[in-house]
């Protein structure tokens, strides 16, 4: 996958953010094509006019800018307008309209004809970047402001030009692209040209007319065009956040042109507008790392499998704390007992395809009512209750689950048993945080689930003395239905889709337990894997944007997995203590837990 690449600490941020997608990724780009104005334009309006505009320097290279413009920071290598149209090219102009006039600079429509009638032609394997209208709004200002209803004939201005840019994604989009990324405009009163200026609430007012109609066309070019992936980049939702905290950004002044016509400013990376309404360098750097936020979107987004597995993963260790219960060797006695619990956790995930390596620590408690009506047969009510703090390179939430189980055993006096649970639990997805590509900008969100799950098992005990042992076998359903969710804030919004994990898995395990006189020393490994996982992909778009939801199909962390338990017991006068570690070895993730039991006779 073509990969964003700046200098600097933040900047490696956004690296981390499109790390994860492997080679057969739907979000892997195989070329780039550009379409647009001056902030897109990589030096074609400086060749057609031999060299004399933009100037340069103090402009950089032909760029409207002081350094690369954001689509040379999206990992590929285009060429200007004359290149060959099977690689990588940029059409963009200075200068240019979003209409069909061929008069230098051309119009957007106009360069799609070029590039089209050059022969080029559009695949599944290739990014399309759309931005443009600025300089239809920038042209018919004058006029407009001076006219008896200036909101009226610039409306109409930005409703020209929104359909022209719709109509440019349209017609890419039915030649074939598979990803267009449409741009909508920035908020013009932040710029140095407009902020002071008479006209400023006009041209935001226009902006926000062309902003609002390209979303609704692109929203119904989208349905008609399943085809391609129409993804809208918005820059207008960020403007307010860079402005108001520019050092967070890399930059300390977001109000004033670095050229002014005249002169250069002593530090252009510390600026963000180099000129009047064109970005610096950095600021094309900013703008870069938000088009991966959105371009990324599954793939980024895929580490969020890890709340439903967090989920699925307290579901079964209740299951099976319910089913153990019921297992061990110590005879059993009518009556009714009391047992109390604590426990700590700990769970380390290693990358899988999308979803990179994760970590997860967490603490709980249980408390059971257990009663005997004989020797043979025994019930338990649990409830429990777990907290884990999930942690991933950008993505940290903290899952509580509340659970009730149901359970029973009977035991003959030969040594065999057989237990079954039956469970549910609330689990509050909360305090996700994500780190999106335009660090520091971080996304919220939050969410619930609901786990059920059900065990069975049984087994015998062979008793040698002062040594037993005991094979046993266990089938477990579990499933956690996490609802959808978006999240809050001003990159790309990723929105989740409802998810349902559930499987089917089968254990076998053997048990050794040795009396030592007042205490017994326990022991347990076993193996266990899926005998049908159902569990849906991960589906992910982005809130209010016409974005396809994608799916992402996410392996099981655990897979087939060695089970390891130890501990010792023993009585400490009426209170029956447990000490006891259990451990399970996955494919790609190991979880350790550790804990206290008290059982009290009533």
């Amino acid at each position: 996958m073509p990969r964003f690449v700046t200098g600097g600490a933040v900047a490696a941020l956004a690296l981390a953010a499109c790390a994860f997608a492997g080679a057969a990724s739907a979000q892997s780009y195989d070329r780039l094509v550009v379409f647009g104005d001056s902030l897109s334009d990589n030096g074609n309006l400086y060749l057609a006019t031999g060299g004399t505009t933009p100037l340069s320097p103090p402009y950089y290279q032909g760029r409207f800018s002081s350094g690369p413009v954001w689509t040379e920071l999206l990992g590929f290598n285009a060429a200007n307008f004359m290149g060959p149209v099977t690689g990588s090219i940029n059409y963009a102009f200075g200068g240019s309209r979003t209409d069909a006039s061929t008069t230098p600079p051309p119009g957007m429509l106009a360069q799609l004809g070029a590039y089209t009638g050059r022969g080029g032609q559009f695949g599944q394997g290739d990014l399309i970047t759309v931005l443009g209208g600025a300089n239809d709004i920038f042209q018919a200002l004058p006029s407009a402001a001076t006219s008896s209803a200036p909101l009226a004939a610039m409306n109409a201005v930005a409703n020209a030009a929104s359909t022209n840019v719709n109509a440019l994604v349209n017609s890419v989009a039915g030649a074939g692209a598979g990803t267009i990324l449409v741009s909508n405009l920035p908020k013009l009163s932040l710029t140095p040209q407009f902020r002071n200026s008479p006209a400023a609430g006009l041209a935001d007012a226009t902006v926000g007319t062309f902003n609002g109609g390209l979303l609704t066309k692109l929203t119904a070019t989208a349905a008609a065009r399943p085809g391609s992936n129409i993804i809208l980049l918005d820059l207008f939702k960020v403007g307010d956040t860079i402005a108001a905290n520019p050092q967070q950004f890399g930059v300390t002044n977001v109000t004033d042109a670095c050229f002014n016509g005249v002169t250069v400013c002593a530090n252009p990376s510390s600026y963000f507008y180099f000129d009047g309404v064109h970005p610096t360098a950095t600021g094309h750097q900013i703008i870069a790392r938000l088009a991966t936020d959105y371009l990324y979107y599954a793939d980024t987004g895929a580490q969020a499998t890890l709340a439903g597995e967090t989920a699925f993963r307290h579901r079964e260790d209740a299951l099976d704390a319910a089913s153990e219960a019921f297992s061990g060797r110590q005879a059993w006695t009518r009556g009714v007992s009391l047992t109390g619990s604590a426990m700590v956790d700990s769970a380390d995930y290693d990358a899988r395809g999308v979803v990179g390596d994760a970590s997860s620590d967490g603490w709980g408690g249980r408390i059971a009512l257990e009663a005997g009506p004989s020797e043979t047969m025994r019930f338990g009510l649990a409830g429990t209750a777990r907290v884990s703090d999930v942690e991933s390179q950008m993505l940290t939430f903290e899952v509580e689950s509340f659970g009730l189980d149901l359970y029973a055993g009977w035991r003959a006096p030969s040594g065999v048993f057989v237990n079954g649970v039956v469970g549910v639990a609330r689990d509050n997805i909360d305090d996700m945080k994500r780190v999106t590509s335009l660090a520091p900008i971080v996304h919220t969100a939050e969410t619930t689930a609901v786990s059920t799950g059900a065990r069975l098992q049984a087994g015998t005990w062979f008793d040698m003395g002062g040594f037993a042992l005991s094979p046993r076998a266990a089938l477990s359903w579990t499933s956690s239905q996490v609802d959808g969710y978006f999240e809050q804030g001003v990159a790309a919004q990723y929105e989740y889709q409802d998810r349902d994990l559930k499987a089917l898995s089968g254990e076998v395990a053997l048990r050794a337990e040795a009396d030592l006189g007042g205490f017994a020393l326990f022991a347990e490994g076993g193996y266990r894997d899926a005998l049908d996982d159902s569990s849906d992909p991960l589906r992910i778009g982005i809130h209010n944007n016409p974005a396809q939801v994608l799916e992402r199909e996410i392996e099981d962390p655990f897979g087939a997995q060695v089970l390891a338990s130890a501990g010792l017991e023993g009585e400490v006068g009426p209170v029956r203590v447990t000490v006891g570690y259990r451990g399970r070895f996955g494919d790609h993730a190991d979880s350790h837990m550790g804990g206290v039991q008290l059982r009290l006779p009533l």
